[in-house]
């Protein structure tokens, strides 16, 4: 029997697929404390499976989990309820619950977001997840059940196999969505950016904004399928926006409505800083990058062209140096790549329009010899697989552009032409990345709204 939505936002046991499902605010911590919950080493914890409490209608963003980093994980909900909550998680094989994690304090912040780190992962295991209300230590009540994959311990090499998206406007179909929300084989996923469409000055508005495009049953249904990594674009802020004129106070809620709504936890030395990088072992490093806060338009033509802010572009380059894995993903929501002539009418909003620091850092990995790097975006309404550069700088690194989920193809993709472009095409879709180590290889799929794939490449690197 095949998996249907209604299976999806229940979040049941379907056969085999053991499917599971389910949104931001306060830090958790553990009832244990910070080295996580309290176990008696000496015998086993009795399993509760979370199927055996109801679901009830007070999250009504579902759940996920992201910000996978090593043995952690960090779960997300916006509760609309009043009883107190915690969070559990269970490692799984198959439909089997073997081990429980929990419970784990679960604080709602202002309008019921609520961010739990999940601790104590077993490197590469698989695990499924909920937040319950309680009436003392009664579990009484729960949301949909979501599900996660560990990072693979730090010397593992296997193959990984990542889903992206990006652009999913709320009044496009939401196909290519659930079509993304039924594979059970992703390791992790990627938001590249225009994930939520903002036209918005203040938090109230923002939030709901998110919230018309989070809200979605196939958005709830992507997001607790499995855990990801995620970056914005410019329609979480303004379409198109100018960090440096934007009004401080819209830039500050565009940021706590991002936080609110995502499965990270704000840093408190740097609040609105949330590029990042994760290994999963050896076989690879994915970089988010923020490609959108901290840049400076006025410096554009300039030598010190600052699209990435000179911190992060100093991470990034120290990171990548430092990677051991075989491939170093880099999310990246608007394009690197040399675009042909009819695109640069309008270059200033990508890396194009920042010449000399898109000559840095493609100069960097090339002088460098960085093997492995492949630049990963959205944002165009458009796919294709290229060439960083026809030539020069950039000429051996490799971008893969993904989606869009639900836009208006850009009929612009019809100039993508070889040999720079490998392949393009203005087809709503989601992206499968399935990277081999021991080939070196990232085999692309493209997926439409139908199911169908309708374009398998092989990438080298």
């Amino acid at each position: 029997m095949g998996i249907t939505r209604r299976d999806l936002l229940r979040g049941v046991a379907v056969g085999s697929a053991g499917l599971v499902l389910g949104a931001c605010g306060s830090n958790g911590a553990p009832a244990g404390g910070d080295d996580g919950p309290e176990v008696d080493a000496g015998e086993p914890r009795p399993i509760a499976p979370p199927e055996s409490t109801p679901v009830v209608d007070r999250f009504p963003l579902g759940i996920s989990a992201g910000d996978l980093h090593g043995d952690r994980v960090v779960v997300w909900t916006r509760h609309a309820g009043t009883a107190p909550l915690a969070a559990f998680a269970w490692r799984v094989e198959g439909d089997t619950y073997l081990e429980e994690l929990g419970p784990f304090t679960a604080t709602p912040a202002a309008e019921g977001f609520t961010h739990v780190p999940i601790t104590g992962l077993r490197p590469g295991a698989r695990y499924r997840y909920a937040f319950f209300e309680l009436v003392g230590e009664t579990r009484s009540g729960r949301s949909i059940i979501g599900k996660f994959r560990a990072p693979i311990a730090d010397d593992a090499l296997e193959t990984l196999t990542f889903g992206a998206l990006s652009c999913t406007d709320k009044g496009r179909s939401t196909d290519p969505i659930w079509r993304a929300a039924e594979e059970d084989n992703l390791d992790a996923f990627l938001f590249l950016g225009d994930n939520a469409y903002c036209e918005s000055t203040d938090l109230a508005g923002y939030r709901k904004d998110y919230q018309d495009h989070y809200g979605r049953d196939a958005h709830i249904a992507l997001r607790a399928s499995t855990g990801h990594y995620i970056t914005w674009d410019d329609h979480e802020l303004a379409n198109n926006v100018n960090p440096e004129n934007i009004p401080p106070a819209q830039l500050e809620a565009a940021f706590a409505c991002f936080f609110e709504h995502s499965p990270y936890l704000r840093d408190t030395a740097h609040p609105n800083r949330f590029w990042r990088s994760a290994r999963w072992g050896r076989t690879l490093e994915v970089f988010v990058l923020d490609t959108r806060s901290e840049r400076k338009p006025s410096t554009r033509t300039t030598a010190n062209a600052e699209y990435l802010s000179s911190a992060q572009l100093a991470w990034l380059e120290a990171g990548l140096a430092a990677s051991p894995c075989v491939f170093k993903v880099i999310m990246n929501s608007v394009p690197i790549t040399n675009m042909p002539t009819v695109w640069d009418v309008a270059p200033a909003d990508r890396w194009e329009g920042y010449a000399a620091q898109r000559t840095r850092i493609l100069s960097f990995i090339d002088s460098q010899q960085i093997k492995g790097v492949a630049w990963v975006a959205g944002d165009f309404h458009l796919a294709f697989i290229s060439k960083v550069s026809s030539s020069g700088a950039g000429a051996m690194q490799r971008e893969i552009l993904v989606g869009p989920g639900g836009q208006t193809a850009n009929p612009l993709w019809t100039t993508l032409n070889g040999p720079q472009f490998q392949y393009r095409t203005g087809t709503n879709n989601f992206t499968k990345l399935m990277f081999d180590p021991a080939t070196r290889a990232i085999t692309v799929t493209y997926t439409n709204g139908g199911g169908e794939a309708f374009h398998t490449e092989l990438v080298t690197l």
